[in-house]
């Protein structure tokens, strides 16, 4: 029966606006941009090491990084503060 309601129910994502930076913004302005890490840590003016750590979610991004990467990834700051929610079906 839910195979009727998929093709009916569209689900949007929950966005929610934070006070810290997002690494999985950052992972996902990587994709959309088409860099590696090693690019993106060269256009943000960032350290390949510490670029992995931020992105991966190893380490809290500090908030003077955000005009880094802002200017790295053409972004504005307002992206790389918000999280997406998605719904999750057991």
């Amino acid at each position: 029966m839910s195979y009727l309601f998929d093709s009916i129910v569209k689900y949007t994502p929950k966005k929610e606006k934070v006070d810290f930076i997002v690494p999985e913004r950052i992972r996902e302005a990587c994709i959309f941009r088409g860099y590696t890490y090693k690019e993106a840590a060269e256009k943000c003016n960032l350290n390949l090491r510490e670029f992995g750590l931020y992105a991966n979610g190893y380490k809290d991004i500090p908030e003077e990084k955000i005009f880094n990467l802002m200017k790295g990834f053409n972004f504005p700051k307002e992206f790389f503060y918000i999280i997406k929610w998605n719904r999750v079906d057991f």
